[in-house]
């Protein structure tokens, strides 16, 4: 479970404690610097929604909650990082968790069984399937919509951001940087509001990281991506559901075609046993 998810199915129990215990907890998740020593994240964990602009609306998810008498709305900036946090504050409040969240040292859905099947039926650099997976799930998000933009359009986009590294300021040779990088985690797009410039050395140490992973308490650098997100009516994906599930079934529709045609091939073209290969 994703942390998005893993925050959505605790969000009423959180709820139901502030409404039936800690009736001043509403007050600390409404604020930021709360959010940030429990959570690690920027936003306050819910807003009251007559706080929430146009502008910052994208960044909570849709659904409203009453709460000791205020509408609220939960943010949806959460990151892999702040689940051992989440977890540990909702073992401190005492709401109850289901057994596959007490260890949070692994990911969901991986155990020791698990690896010991994969290291059995590994090779060496063998990840070709893997980079097929995600080659086309890149190709999926780099495609999405009707959006067309040339190499003027960019050139505009370095004159937003001064014609300096968006991370770093270094007025160097920039690169094309996908603010929100385009994979099936991220779910970011090839569309004029995710590329912004970048100089190479932030664009290697970023790597596979959101923008605001990357800056972490740099908040004037990420609201100006975020301006500049707005200004190219860029709306990003990483909170669509629908849009994750469809992406994990293509993503698995590869590695099950790849293992189809392996086995034809295998069947057509047995090559024996590794004991028969080492014979002379």
């Amino acid at each position: 479970m994703r942390i998005g998810q893993l925050v959505k199915t605790y969000t009423k129990k959180i709820f139901f404690h502030c409404e039936s215990i800690e009736h001043d907890e509403i007050i600390s998740l409404l604020a930021s610097v709360y959010s940030k020593e429990k959570f690690g994240i920027r936003f306050p964990f819910c807003t009251e929604i007559e706080n929430i602009g146009i502008a910052e609306s994208k960044r909570y998810w849709t659904e409203v909650y009453l709460v000791r008498g205020k509408k609220v709305r939960v943010t949806s900036q959460w990151f892999e990082s702040s689940r051992p946090l989440f977890v540990q504050y909702l073992k401190l409040k005492n709401i109850e968790l289901e057994s596959e969240f007490h260890d949070v040292s692994l990911p969901n859905n991986f155990s020791k069984e698990t690896k010991v099947v994969r290291q059995s039926n590994s090779r060496y650099r063998g990840n070709a399937i893997g980079n097929a997976q995600n080659l086309f799930v890149r190709n999926i998000l780099s495609r999405l919509g009707n959006e067309s933009f040339s190499e003027k359009d960019w050139e505009k986009t370095k004159d937003y951001f001064l014609r300096k590294c968006v991370y770093c300021d270094a007025e160097a040779e920039l690169l094309i940087e996908h603010a929100i990088p385009i994979n099936k985690d991220k779910l970011g797009e090839h569309r004029l509001g995710n590329i912004v410039p970048s100089c190479k050395l932030c664009n290697s140490q970023k790597g596979g990281a959101d923008f605001r992973e990357f800056l972490g308490e740099k908040i004037d650098r990420i609201r100006k991506i975020e301006e500049y997100m707005d200004s190219r009516n860029y709306v990003p994906l990483e909170d669509n559901e629908q849009m994750r599930i469809i992406l994990d079934m293509a993503h698995k529709e590869v590695a099950a075609l790849a293992e189809r045609y392996i086995k034809i091939i295998g069947e057509l073209f047995p090559q024996g046993s590794e004991s028969d290969s080492n014979e002379v």
